[in-house]
């Protein structure tokens, strides 16, 4: 099967283009050599001026065709006819591909993770990873290297690629055609360089340095706060944007221009014309408030903002026609004097800083580079006749059900419970623990209160972690469990604030609870349908506590209490209902031989009218030795996307998340969840060792998307996940149909 043919229509893990559109990937456009049709490194140009003359897609946004690769990202570079990124799950190279078209024209592996600002000369395609390698523009072949660590990427201006490392340094300026080391200096950045006025502008921990470009000698330096992003250097003036302040400099002096308040430290500025653009957060009130800015250079005056949730990071290139603003998962088109917005795409995985050339946008999402062109601007449209479905012959398969023990709890759950309290002798404290319901469903919840009494003359403290008074109450083992819900994550700021998510996650921080003479702390936890992971099944828990004196005083050890208990849930049953939606496995991609596992999918649960439907992922080592596999998830693989015909999507929900208050039925049978996890994806990867023969599996709750169509009979949906393994990378999925039962 070509892999082309299965993933159509996927995109890189597209989620939601409200306004924008996919095209048909066999589409392709005139490739122009001039000079508007090059994008020669991150942001552009050596300044990272993240400015072109060159016109960029308007009009809506659809996606002309997209590379079969994954993995951390790059920003594209382009040059005749060229399109280069760095990318690899487990096995990081370099990619070339034609402009045109997207076919790949070549491959140099790396090895080390690629920082993510590229260059390209006249000839050379430079990168900087575990050391700076100059590649052949053509082929790809390795011209020169040099060890040297360089972990924020370089810049290229005047025959000379300047290489910046954190970590104390060095900063290196290197002879482009032949690698000859031409200065080096010890002095420790944190961004990628910018070079232009004579001057290489590199930013460290607290300051902005000014060095000459001939021989690497510090013209001057000057205080600022931490930045994230390269300065930006046009008319005289660096710009630099940090946690706590824009900051204008004089590329002669190092005078400060002025400042602008605000945390700009995740973004990427582009300047034209005399103006900034850049994302941001700024303060109003006790608030801060995520947007993008237009912001005159010479004064620091702001021209308008464009308020967004999603826009407090970002990186941020403009031509004369369109600002466009690349966040973690998202791509704006903005208009350039009002901020306006024109469209924007929703991606499954991060998104790579921007290159604009010939009318297309380039951007890296979770490795694949997409070429993004001009659609036909109307909302949620997808403009593909190209259903991601393989050729299953005239009739279709027939479905078959592997049957599972996995409770939907549609019909809820009955509750009981026992625990004992435990209280050291001569504790001066009394310590209750009730409950309170004996069901969960959508109308009944149970609740646990946990209450201490101080009944000395003195005030008694208890250290615990986020939240306050008692933290995370968890029932179950580290296998199986569940987290009863408390406002005070809310209120805590430290964990998840939602029951549909889970308490996942505790910051490492100290905090004391303190009980007044006389007083109670009480909290209390409920479990109700909204709960993540709630199946049936005996939860035991332990709450032990240790209660100590405020001042110490006569070095006391304090005292302990304990609860200890079980709570038991019982399925109330739910009738396996009527089948709404039969599911079948229509095909998967091949793997190499090389890799060193199998994957297979098989439907556990049709849909029906009393719960949705669940597919299992089963992973398996298929060699003799033991191996690391990466992914750009955790293990096997998060939340999960599908893409299919006229942009109805089906989202997969882990089934050890799943709760029944997650789902609820639509109007035409199917099932959509209440949220949508997949949009809060982290970056980054997670690797897995598997001995020889060891095998994995993950269910997955299979429901539609909320902001689409429900599916027909007929559609099919691509999935799509990349692994990496010690020899190779690859791009593995697998096709999900839907079929009406009565046909």
């Amino acid at each position: 099967m070509r892999r082309r043919a299965l993933l159509a229509g996927t995109g890189a893990g597209i989620v939601v283009p409200l306004t924008g559109c996919l095209a048909d990937n066999g589409e392709s456009g005139d490739d122009t050599n001039d000079p508007t049709g090059e994008w020669l490194q991150f942001q552009a140009d050596a300044a990272h001026t993240g400015a072109t003359t060159a016109a960029g897609p308007d009009g809506g946004g659809r996606i002309r065709w997209w590379s079969d690769t994954s993995g951390l990202s790059t920003g594209p570079v382009v040059k005749d006819g060229t399109v280069c990124i760095g990318t690899g799950v487990h096995n990081q190279s370099v990619f070339a591909f034609e402009q045109a078209t997207g076919d790949q024209q070549w491959q140099a592996k790396i090895g080390d993770d690629i920082e993510r600002a590229l260059a390209v000369g006249d000839e050379l395609v430079y990168a900087s990873a575990g050391g700076v390698y100059a590649l052949d523009v053509e082929t790809g072949e390795q011209e020169w290297m040099d060890n040297v660590d360089t972990s924020w990427g370089l810049a290229f201006a005047d025959d000379t690629v300047f290489a910046a490392a954190g970590g104390g340094g060095p900063l290196v300026a290197f002879e482009a055609e032949t690698g000859e080391e031409r200065w080096s200096r010890e002095i420790h950045t944190i961004t990628t360089p910018s070079i232009d006025d004579g001057r290489v502008f590199a930013v460290g921990n607290d300051n902005l340095i000014a060095i000459d470009v001939e021989n690497g000698e510090t013209d001057w330096t000057k205080t600022i706060d931490r930045a994230g992003g390269p300065p930006t250097v046009a008319d005289g003036t660096v710009f630099v944007g940090t946690r706590k302040d824009l900051f204008a400099h004089d590329t002669a002096t190092g005078d400060r221009k002025w400042t602008l308040e605000g945390n700009f430290r995740a973004t990427d500025i582009a300047t034209i014309d005399g103006t900034l653009y850049l994302a941001g957060q700024q303060q109003e009130g006790d608030e801060w408030v995520s947007r993008a800015l237009a912001v005159e250079a010479a004064t620091g005056d702001v021209e308008w903002t464009r308020d967004d949730e999603v826009l407090g990071d970002g990186s941020v290139v403009v031509t004369e026609e369109t600002v466009y603003v690349t966040t973690p998962y998202r791509v704006y088109a903005l208009d350039p004097k009002t901020g306006d917005i024109k469209w924007w795409l929703r991606f499954q995985w991060p998104v790579s800083s921007p290159a604009v050339a010939d009318e297309t946008l380039y951007v890296s999402v979770g490795g694949r580079l997409l070429a993004i062109v001009s659609g036909d601007g109307r909302a949620g449209v997808w403009t593909s006749d190209a259903e991601p479905i393989p050729d299953r012959g005239a009739t279709p398969p027939e479905p078959s059900y592997a049957g599972t023990d996995f409770s939907f709890g549609m019909g809820g759950f009955d509750v009981s419970a026992e625990w004992n309290v435990e209280v050291e002798e001569d504790a001066p404290v009394d310590v209750s623990f009730t409950t309170k319901g004996d069901r969960i469903d959508t109308d009944e919840d149970v609740s646990m209160t946990l209450a201490v009494t101080n009944e000395s003359d003195e005030t008694l403290r208890s250290t615990t972690g986020a939240p306050e008074p008692f933290g995370i109450f968890r029932l179950g083992s580290e296998d199986r469990h569940i987290t009863a819900w408390t406002s005070a994550y809310e209120e805590s700021g430290h964990v998840h604030t939602s029951p549909h998510r889970g308490i996942t996650g505790v910051n490492s921080i100290g905090l004391s609870t303190e009980i007044p003479p006389g007083e109670t702390v009480s909290e209390t936890y409920t479990i109700s349908d909204e709960t993540n992971s709630i199946q049936p099944g005996t939860y035991e828990f332990s709450v032990e506590k240790r209660l100590k004196l405020e001042d110490d005083r006569d070095d006391h050890d304090g005292w302990d209490f304990e609860v200890r208990g079980a709570v038991e849930l019982e399925d109330r049953g739910t009738d396996t209902g009527d089948i709404v939606h039969d599911l079948v496995v229509a095909d998967e991609v091949s793997l190499p031989k090389e890799f060193m596992g199998r994957f297979t999918v098989d439907v556990v649960e049709p849909v029906t009218d009393t719960h949705p439907g669940m597919i299992e992922v089963t992973f398996e080592n298929v060699t003799d030795e033991r191996s690391l596999i990466a992914s750009m998830r955790h293990w096997p693989f998060g939340s999960y996307v599908g893409h299919g015909p006229e942009d109805r999507r089906l989202v997969l929900l882990p089934a050890e998340t799943y709760a029944p208050g997650f789902v609820e039925r639509t109007n035409s049978g199917w099932w959509e969840p209440a949220f949508l996890p997949h949009e809060s994806i982290v970056q980054g990867r997670g690797t897995t060792a598997y001995d020889p023969g060891e095998r994995s599996t993950k269910q997955f709750i299979v429901t539609t998307h909320p902001e689409t169509g429900d599916p027909r009979d007929g559609d099919s949906f691509a999935f799509e996940q990349g692994f990496g393994d010690d020899d190779v990378d690859v791009i593995w999925g697998f096709a999900l149909s839907t079929l009406d039962p009565d046909r």
